[in-house]
Parts: C-alpha cells; sequence; structure tokens
C-alpha cells in the first residue's frame, strides 16, 4: 500500500472517526470566523450600504438632519464642472499613464531578467513605492519650484530653455501624471518580473535556436507566459489609477482645494466635503461621488477581465 493511499484506507476502515473529525471541524469554524465576519460587517459592508443610503440625500455631516433629495447628487455630477474634469483628468491617468507604466515596466522587467543583480536592482527600483505618497510630493514639489534644483541645474549647464515653470497652471497636471509614473513602475515591476521568472529557460533556449530577435521572443514567449499576471497587474493599476488622491493633493493643495484642471475624482470628493480651509460638509454629494468612484472601477475591472481573457497555459 503506497503512502497516499494509506490514509483513505484508514479512513475507510474507521468511517466514524472521519465523521466525528469533520463535525469538529464543522463546530471550530464558526467561533474563529465570527469575529472577523462581524468586524468586516462592521467597518467595511455597513460603511458602504451607509454611502449608497446618503447618496441620495441632503447631508452636511453628523449631527444634522438628512433630507432625501433622489438622484439631485448624481444629476449634480453631470451638471459640475469640476467634477467633469477630475473625471476626465482621472481617466486620462489611467489610461495614458498605464500605458507608459507598463511600456516601461516590460523594459526594464525584460532587461533585468539577463542581468546577475537583477534582485538588487530590482528591490531600488521597487524603492519609490514606499515612500508616501504625500512625501513624495512634496520632494517633487521643491525640487520642480521655479527656483528649484531642477531649473537650478539646467540652467547651469546651459539649458536655461528647458527650466520651464513645471508647477505652472498649464504644467502642473503633465508633471502630476509623470510623478504617478515614477513613483509605480517599481512595482508593477516586480509584480511583471514574479510573472516572467516563473517561465523555464528552456523557452528562450529555444528561442534563440530559432533565431527569433528580443521583441519576437516578448510577444511569443514573454507575454503569452505571463499573461495572468498581466491581467492582475492591469486589474490593480486601475483600481489604484481611479484612485489617485494623497499625491495631487501633496503637489497641489496643501494649503487650500487643487483647481479643477489638476484634480481627480478623488480630490473631487474630498474637496466637496472636508477638504480645503473652509469645508463645505456636503457629505451626502461626497457620498455619490464615492458610488459613482466604486461603479466605475467595477465597470473598467469587469471590462478588462474579458478583454484580457485567455485559455490559461501550462508549463
Amino acid at each position: 500500500m503506497t503512502a497516499t493511499s494509506a490514509p483513505a484506507a484508514r479512513a475507510a476502515r474507521h468511517p466514524g472517526r472521519r465523521s466525528t473529525l469533520e463535525g469538529q471541524r464543522r463546530r471550530m469554524f464558526w467561533p474563529f470566523a465570527l469575529p472577523a465576519v462581524v468586524l468586516y460587517l462592521a467597518f467595511f459592508i455597513a460603511p458602504a450600504l451607509f454611502s449608497v443610503v446618503a447618496g441620495f440625500t441632503r447631508w452636511a455631516g453628523a449631527g444634522s438632519d438628512m433630507e432625501f433629495i433622489g438622484i439631485g447628487n448624481y444629476a449634480r455630477l453631470l451638471r459640475d464642472p469640476y467634477f467633469r474634469v477630475a473625471f476626465v483628468n482621472t481617466l486620462v491617468i489611467a489610461v495614458v499613464c498605464g500605458v507608459v507604466v507598463f511600456t516601461i515596466a516590460f523594459a526594464f522587467s525584460v532587461a533585468l531578467r539577463e542581468l546577475r543583480h537583477r534582485e538588487a536592482l530590482r528591490s531600488l527600483l521597487f524603492l519609490p513605492y514606499l515612500i508616501s505618497p504625500i512625501v513624495m510630493g512634496i520632494a517633487f514639489g521643491l525640487l520642480l519650484a521655479p527656483k528649484g534644483a531642477v531649473n537650478t541645474i539646467l540652467r547651469a549647464v546651459g539649458l536655461s530653455a528647458l527650466a520651464i515653470d513645471w508647477l505652472g497652471p498649464d504644467n502642473q497636471f503633465r508633471t502630476i501624471m509623470a510623478a504617478v509614473v515614477w513613483i509605480n513602475i517599481g512595482f508593477f515591476v516586480v509584480l511583471l518580473m514574479s510573472g516572467i521568472d516563473r517561465i523555464p529557460p528552456y523557452f528562450y533556449e529555444d528561442a534563440d535556436l530559432a533565431g527569433v530577435n528580443a521583441w519576437q521572443k516578448f510577444i511569443h514567449v514573454t507575454l503569452p507566459l505571463s499573461w495572468d499576471i498581466v491581467t492582475i497587474a492591469v486589474v490593480l493599476w486601475l483600481i489604484g489609477a481611479i484612485r489617485v488622491f494623497d499625491l495631487v493633493v501633496a503637489f497641489t493643495g496643501v494649503a487650500g482645494v487643487p483647481a479643477a484642471s489638476s484634480s481627480t475624482i478623488a480630490v473631487a470628493q474630498w474637496a466637496a466635503t472636508t477638504g480645503g480651509p473652509f469645508p463645505a460638509y456636503e457629505m451626502g454629494y461626497g457620498s455619490a461621488m464615492g458610488v459613482f468612484m466604486v461603479l466605475l472601477i467595477g465597470m473598467l475591472v469587469v471590462a478588462v477581465r474579458r478583454a484580457m481573457r485567455r485559455d490559461a497555459l501550462e508549463f
């Protein structure tokens, strides 16, 4: 009798013992799971449901009355110019920055695969992702100020034409986009490399024997065999991009609410509720923005999952 079949044989000889163990497991399930379920319902599900209800009201926060106004807050989203610009900015970050992030991350991942000290280089690339976005935003603001280090160095090397007002109204959002890309590249390099590193080397050896170039290896070997990780990475990127907030506030809104040209949906929600030196406390309107954000993330994730669905490859 093999080792794998011995437990099954013993269980067959003693069915009562097996049923007793299963009964004990069932009895112990809820005592262990119930505290986590209660905490999850109390701190996640209940607030989420309350936000949905609050989205149909005019409400100024705790201690004030809630006035039911139906879909008034959602209709206001369509008319609010600040929210419309923030919505477009959010989509631009999700799409444009996403394309740039994944292009650079794939390039780094493929290049690092051939290097000897790739673990150390990967850690260095991941480092910016570990730093608080607030700290990164303030640091970028100091470096890119009109008389900051970047412009000072450009003028010192004779490139004064490139020493522009990086944080001015015309360039601020593009600077924020560059910061978003720079901060997130390391995380997605690590994530994509987790899929690339598991590809057996003999696939690349066969490709080299076939005389294919680096681009063909990427298209026909690397990308198909790491497609499941790529799908997960795209979903995580969309969720994070729709929720971009603290970096924008650190760049533009330390002393007040950021201008619409530099805002995102999350910033617009903050501005409508508790943001700035004189908060509006429009909690019902802010709740409607939160519900809209969740629905937007859900629709984008479902669309991406459907568009990127592939048959699983075993290797």
